[in-house]
């Protein structure tokens, strides 16, 4: 028996060796992709179906496993494949921990855009850098749709003392929204700004992620 379109399949892989993925259209990138979790099937029209879903191939490949499986054909196994592509890639650019200065806003931007840009629920997070600015770890604060008038401290406090961070720079993101800082978060980021002051780390910054914008609060002259 002959595997359905292997002639296809094996030219696309023979693309890529020779060229990488120089060339090749958003559905070609995503039909090879497929390939490795359905071995005998026609992957052209599946990979036709999620991007007419979902709109681009960015947007596909940062859809979680339960949005991907919504497209008739997607099981568990494509789901994975998909998320997981993206989620290691982004796992490995990320640079090791204390080695990363954060002594700009665009460099903020260009951190903040790799790692929470393609984020399909909200989510607030605390950068935490040391005297020199350099990025020690990252908190997350707050998972699922945030009510700004529930953060709890502990979270930070505990890591700013674990890691020895001088300085906090707060991240959420809009996913589909609009960059745009509510009163809520304006009274949050003084909020955590006070007790930082009280026990010895600074708020530089609270910075909203919406698609490819990202909103600093302090260039918008919010003071806390």
């Amino acid at each position: 028996m002959t595997v359905p379109r292997e002639g296809h399949r094996k030219r696309l892989r023979e693309r890529y060796l020779q060229g990488g993925i120089r060339g090749f259209s958003d559905r070609d990138a995503l039909e090879l992709l497929l390939t490795y979790a359905l071995s005998r099937q026609d992957t052209k029209e599946l990979a036709h179906r999620l991007l007419e879903k979902f709109g681009s191939l960015r947007s596909v490949l940062s859809q979680p496993p339960s949005m991907l499986q919504t497209v008739p054909g997607v099981g568990p196994a494509i789901s994975v494949l998909i998320s997981l592509s993206t989620a290691i890639t982004a796992k490995a650019l990320k640079p090791p921990r204390g080695t990363q200065v954060m002594d700009s806003s665009e460099k903020v931007r260009k951190y903040l855009l790799a790692s929470m840009g393609t984020l399909r629920k909200e989510r607030l997070t605390a950068l935490l850098l040391d005297s020199g600015n350099r990025l020690l770890d990252e908190c997350v604060l707050e998972f699922g749709t945030v009510d700004r008038t529930t953060v709890h401290p502990r979270n930070l406090l505990e890591k700013v003392i674990a890691t020895g961070a001088t300085a906090v720079i707060l991240v959420h993101n809009h996913p589909g929204g609009t960059a745009r800082a509510s009163r809520e978060d304006v009274e949050l980021t003084s909020r955590l700004s006070d007790i930082g002051r009280t026990v010895g780390f600074r708020v530089l910054d609270h910075m909203i992620v919406a698609g490819e914008k990202v909103l600093s609060l302090r260039e918008e002259g919010v003071n806390w």
